[in-house]
């Protein structure tokens, strides 16, 4: 059974836990990233929510990920697990993924489905957003660092995560 991860899923070594492996690059064809989920537990609250990321299909468009893989006897445990993670509104989708070597596998990934989704926001204002935002896990600022962190670390250019990482390193650098 596979897992594609394509936030804190790739970073925070979650899948250890479960029996999972470290995981492989992988890429999910037909979405992107986008920072359009509004965090109000994990890294923001109702009063100050945190852009965290959430899939949007796009034709052409290829989200780079991190795929774990678990015995089959760990699904019930796995998915239980995630689902308090991510939260009801983030049900598991089985999609096709290209494993780095080659392989094509299904696999399982969380995609929003809720009501808490950003829109209309420039990236002014959701840095903003992100420098305010603090939940249970941490600030959503370093969300965006980390998802940007471990993406570089491995040579995954991602355009949306870059630029938004960028403006949140500005933002820092200028006490905002």
């Amino acid at each position: 059974m596979w897992v594609f991860g394509y936030g804190s899923l790739m970073w925070d070594n979650w899948q250890r836990t479960h029996g999972g492996t470290d995981g492989v690059l992988a890429e999910l064809k037909g979405y992107q990233r986008s920072f359009n989920k509004a965090s109000r537990v994990n890294w923001g609250t109702d009063a100050t929510p945190g852009p965290t990321l959430n899939l949007v299909e796009k034709a052409d468009g290829v989200c780079v990920g991190y795929a774990f893989e678990f015995d089959d006897s760990k699904q019930v445990e796995v998915f239980a697990y995630l689902e308090r993670r991510e939260g009801k509104n983030f049900p598991l989708r089985k999609m096709r993924i290209k494993l780095s070597d080659g392989r094509n596998v299904e696999a399982h990934l969380p995609v929003y489905v809720g009501g808490n989704v950003i829109t209309g926001k420039n990236l002014d204002e959701l840095v903003a957003m992100a420098m305010a935002a603090v939940g249970r896990d941490g600030k959503a600022s370093d969300y965006v660092l980390n998802v940007a962190g471990k993406l570089n670390a491995v040579g995954v250019e991602d355009a949306t995560v870059i630029a938004f990482a960028a403006a949140i390193r500005n933002a820092q650098q200028s006490g905002g």
